[in-house]
Parts: structure tokens; C-alpha cells; sequence
């Protein structure tokens, strides 16, 4: 009798958990491929969609915001390598925007302009205005915190100038501008040019003590291009500078971002140089107190090739040492210049609080504690980078 109600009760359940009850059809969502946010005039306004209109309406704490959305086109967008021809990216994507007095609310303008449902579950790319990055996005990362379909795997970015504007751009290789730009950074990464950055290891950061976070910044060439411009790295939820492209290789290296792929060109003398390509990194960081206060080594390996000379001999195991010695010694002067800058700007974006509050804990409990303290701390951290360059090729050498 009681195997009898166990499988009647199976039975039912199965009844009750079939079938899909809360099923949406593909045609009827409005998929969004890419987000920007924009601040907007105070002297704009919304439409009255959810609530009356009045001036005196409260505003996020950056003030109104402009939301632009890069929407696929059915049908349209290429499941395959183009045949000749092909669209523009003006036929397979729909660029629509909106205002509101925070986030939500201009999500819910944006959807009144649709007759489909916004559905966010394929958002490749989140873009923010440096204006926003830099007053602040605590009420915007709380708002794609708490949304359901916005993947931890979504590109965050910060634009030198207008978000939307990166929507609009129309690059000859790509049909679809937000496919190009997140395969475009996918690349980067691969190919050793980036560090792996994706919204869920920014928020990782951020809730860190001893660690800042930082996001790809990108700027818009001639309407046509999108450029990988630097990291842009933030105090707390404030964005407060950007490294230039080439310090990125530097910042990879502390961090031991592998494969390596970034090049340098290491200058010898007056006409003498060489272009080195890193192929492997190797980071050991070491954190002790000297003096009462904490002193951060780090001994960083660079594996490597030359990839092309200038007026250098490359023959001998002398001129080899010679170009590693050169190396080393831009490596160890571009650090102490990174370093500072961001000393300066009390953001920790490498992370050394981590190893603080790791490796010394009872220094950390007793004069640290909160991330605040140790921006501060981080102002005057002593930080000592020893360079190792190892070249492995040197490629055809003349006679």
C-alpha cells in the first residue's frame, strides 16, 4: 500500500513539473545584443510611463540616465561565414534609446517603444561613458546585479567619450557592431594582449579589501573602429584614471596573464633597437614587513622572441644578454611609473592588499581592517619589481 501512494505521489508530480508552462517564443523577444548608459541633461525628461510628470522627480545618484540598446533584427543576423555582399550592420541590428529617472525606468521606457519583450539573456556588452564611470556605478552595477538574464560572463566597458556611440559604429568586418567588439576582445585575451576582465570577475574585485577593480576602455576611431584604448581603473565604484595601451603587457605581468602576446620595443642605443614578443609570464610576488610596514617584492620572468632588429647583431651570446639586460631595465623603470600612478590615485588594481591581508594577517586585523584604510596604505606601500627576461628565438640570423 505505501509503495502504491509513493508512486500515485511520483505520478502527480511529474504532472505538475511538466510541460513549460512559462514558455516565451523566440519570435516574441526583443533580443538585446549590446547596452550603453549615457548620462542625460537635467533639463530633459522622460515620458510619464511610471510615474506622473513632475519636475521635482527623484533622479539616481548620477542624476537621469540615457539608455541605448542594440537590438537583433530577426532573420537577419548571419549564422555562418557572409557570402559576398551580405547587410549592412543598419539591416541586422535595431538601435532604439530611451531616458529615465533611474535605470529600471528607462529599461521600462526602452520596452515601451517595442512590441516585443526585452530579453537580456544574450547581452553581450555593457558600455558606460567615462562622465558615468567617473560619478559613479553602484546604483548601475546593482541594477545588472539583480537582473535574472544578464550573465557574470557580459563584457563591461567604459568608453572615453559617448557609450552610444559604440552602438552606432558600423565596422566592415563584422555585420553586428557588439558581436565585433566582444569577439574582438575574446581575441585580445587569447592572443595574450588583454587580461581576462568579464563583469564577474569585476565584482569579484570589487568586493575585495585589498584589491580595486578595472575595465577595458575603449575609444571610437572615424565611426568605423573601435579601439582597445587601456584599462580603466576605479576607487571603489568611481573610475579614477586609465593606463595607456601599453601598459597593459605590464599589468599582465604582475597579474601572470598567460599566454603571453604583448611586444615591447626595447631600445639599445642611439639607431639600435629591438621588437621582443613575450610568450610566457611568471609572477612571485613576496610580501614582508620592513620597518613596521608592509614592502611588497615582486620577481616577474618573461619568456620571449625577437620578432625583428634594428642595426643589432643578434648572432652572438653576448648581444643576446646585452638585448635581456635592455629589457629588464625598461620593465623594472615602466613598473615603477605604473605603480605610482596608481599609488597616487589609491587604487590598488594589482591586487598586493590581497597578499597583505593574506600573508601578514595580524598586521592587516590590527592597522587595516576595510578597503578604505588600505587605499590609504596603499598610497606609501614600498613595491620592489626585479626583472627576468629570457629569450628563447632571435629568428634568421645574417652571416
Amino acid at each position: 500500500m505505501k509503495h502504491a501512494m509513493k508512486c500515485l505521489v511520483l505520478v502527480g508530480l511529474a504532472f505538475l513539473i511538466a510541460g513549460c508552462w512559462d514558455r516565451l517564443e523566440i519570435e516574441e523577444r526583443a533580443m538585446v545584443l549590446g547596452l550603453s548608459i549615457d548620462l542625460q541633461e537635467k533639463e530633459s525628461s522622460d515620458d510619464p510611463i511610471n510615474h506622473p510628470d513632475v519636475d521635482d522627480m527623484p533622479t539616481s545618484e548620477i542624476g537621469m540616465v540615457k539608455i541605448t540598446a542594440q537590438l537583433a533584427v530577426p532573420g537577419q543576423i548571419p549564422l555562418g561565414p557572409s557570402q559576398g555582399g551580405g547587410s549592412k550592420s543598419k539591416d541586422t541590428v535595431l538601435v532604439v534609446a530611451a531616458v529615465g529617472h533611474t535605470m529600471d525606468d528607462a529599461m521600462s521606457n526602452l520596452q515601451q517603444q517595442l512590441g516585443s519583450t526585452l530579453f537580456l539573456g544574450q547581452l553581450k556588452i555593457i558600455i558606460l561613458s567615462r562622465e558615468v564611470a567617473e560619478k559613479g556605478i553602484r546604483e548601475i552595477s546593482d541594477f545588472i546585479k539583480r537582473h535574472p538574464e544578464i550573465r557574470r560572463d557580459t563584457w563591461l566597458l567604459v568608453n572615453g567619450k559617448k557609450a552610444e556611440e559604440t552602438l552606432r559604429v558600423a565596422p566592415k568586418l563584422e555585420r553586428v557592431p557588439t558581436l565585433y567588439l566582444s569577439g574582438m576582445l575574446d581575441n585580445a585575451i587569447k592572443m595574450g594582449k588583454f587580461p581576462k576582465d568579464k563583469i564577474g570577475q569585476f565584482w569579484s574585485n570589487l568586493e575585495s579589501n585589498g584589491q580595486d577593480g578595472y575595465l577595458p576602455f575603449i575609444t571610437v576611431k572615424d565611426e568605423e573602429h573601435i579601439q582597445i584604448s587601456g584599462l580603466a581603473y576605479f576607487r571603489g565604484m568611481k573610475m579614477v584614471g586609465h593606463i595607456e595601451p601599453y601598459q597593459i603587457a605590464y599589468f599582465n605581468g604582475i597579474t601572470e596573464q598567460n599566454p603571453g602576446g604583448s611586444k615591447a620595443l626595447v631600445k639599445l642605443s642611439e639607431n639600435e633597437s629591438v621588437m621582443l614578443q613575450s610568450t610566457y609570464r611568471k609572477s612571485n610576488i613576496h610580501v614582508s614587513l620592513k620597518d613596521g610596514r608592509p614592502h611588497v617584492q615582486v620577481k616577474l620572468k618573461v619568456i620571449g622572441n625577437i620578432v625583428e632588429k634594428q642595426n643589432v647583431a643578434v648572432d652572438t651570446h653576448d648581444a643576446i644578454k646585452k638585448i635581456e639586460k635592455s629589457a629588464e631595465e625598461l620593465i623594472e623603470e615602466q613598473y615603477e611609473v605604473l605603480i605610482k600612478e596608481t599609488q597616487e590615485k589609491k587604487s590598488d588594481i594589482f591586487g598586493f592588499g590581497e597578499y597583505v591581508r593574506g600573508d601578514l594577517r595580524t598586521y592587516w586585523d590590527q592597522h587595516i581592517e576595510t578597503a578604505e584604510k588600505w587605499r590609504e596604505a596603499y598610497q606609501e606601500l614600498a613595491v620592489d619589481v626585479v626583472a627576468e627576461v629570457e629569450i628563447k628565438e632571435v629568428g634568421l640570423r645574417s652571416k
